[in-house]
């Protein structure tokens, strides 16, 4: 079941500008930004490598805003840019309840998942819904996964 809204994802090749326009308009004294290599599952031909990214996070409540910049040329975000390069609204990202309840269930309706990933802090999907939607739609839970199925694939 879904929880609720929890992000929408934004990519752009260099989101210092927008950092900075974010803080200044919404009156953010910070927004966090960190440097990451995401070990996922890709379901992309030719991008199964991690995902070497920076990430912001401006918080608003309960939703963020995540600022997506890819940090080399192998990954759905600079693929993203290649149609878009001004950058934009990827992806919405939707808090779930049971993450393997709604794969089941999203993949029962032929959805194509483009990416699984498994963090320390969470796992999510990546489903392709830009005809049903006009974007990605990502599938997150909150629940740290057992240590043992952290960066395995399934």
């Amino acid at each position: 079941m879904i929880e609720g809204l929890h992000h929408v994802g934004v990519v752009y090749k260099d989101f210092s500008k927008i950092v900075e326009k974010i803080k200044d308009l919404f009156g953010m004294p910070q927004v966090p930004i960190v440097d990451s290599d995401v070990k996922v599952n890709t379901y992309i031909d030719g991008l199964n490598k991690p995902l070497k990214i920076k990430v912001g996070f401006a918080s608003f409540g309960n939703t963020n805003i995540e600022l997506f910049q890819p940090l080399d040329d192998n990954s759905i975000y600079s693929e993203y840019l290649e149609k878009n390069p001004e950058g934009g609204v990827h992806h919405v990202g939707y808090l779930v309840e049971n993450i393997d309840e709604e794969l089941e269930k999203w993949e029962s309706k032929g959805i194509k998942r483009i990416i699984y990933g498994i963090l320390p802090t969470n796992r999510f999907v990546y489903y392709d819904t830009i005809e049903m939607f006009g974007h990605v739609t990502e599938l997150l839970d909150n629940e740290p996964p057992p240590p043992d199925m952290i960066y395995q694939n399934k």
